[in-house]
């Protein structure tokens, strides 16, 4: 394993801290505020498109209207290697939606890969890659839903 380049243990607990605060926000309706999660220059890739941090805004908004669909997070197996002054991470996710048929199979499975970095003693998402492996087609459904664009998968 030669690119492994372990964090500490404050590191890794301050970083695990942020993810499971962005996936809270996420599932209980607060996506209005996750933007403030991010690095002034953040981005969020996938199935929702590219976004800046005005663009994760006016998402967060939109998707804080949208009472009717409820989802849940689960992770595990989060890999975190130190990269400079910045921490890679790859996380693995399980989403679980009302809007899937069953509701008991996940929607999406895949990973999250990020960067963070430390701003003013915090750290943050610089960057934030959504990967559906499985359920990619759920996760293009429920994005085109969010966009108002009901029954196109993207």
């Amino acid at each position: 394993m030669s690119d492994y380049r372990p964090v500490d243990a404050t590191t890794r607990v301050e970083i695990e801290q942020l993810i499971a605060e962005m996936l809270y926000r996420l599932d209980h309706n607060r996506a209005d505020t996750t933007w403030e999660l991010y690095t002034e220059d953040g981005v969020s890739v996938g199935p929702m498109g590219d976004m800046d941090r005005e663009a994760m805004k006016a998402w967060g908004a939109k998707r804080v209207r949208r009472t009717d669909i409820v989802g849940r997070h689960f992770i595990g197996g989060i890999r975190l290697v130190r990269d400079g002054d910045e921490v890679e991470g790859t996380v693995q996710y399980l989403t679980f939606r009302d809007t899937n048929e069953p509701q008991t199979q996940p929607a999406s499975v895949g990973e999250f890969r990020e960067r963070y970095r430390k701003v003013d003693g915090q750290w943050r998402f610089a960057r934030r890659e959504i990967v559906p492996v499985f359920g990619g087609g759920a996760a293009a459904a429920h994005a085109a839903r969010l966009a108002g664009r009901e029954g196109s998968a993207q």
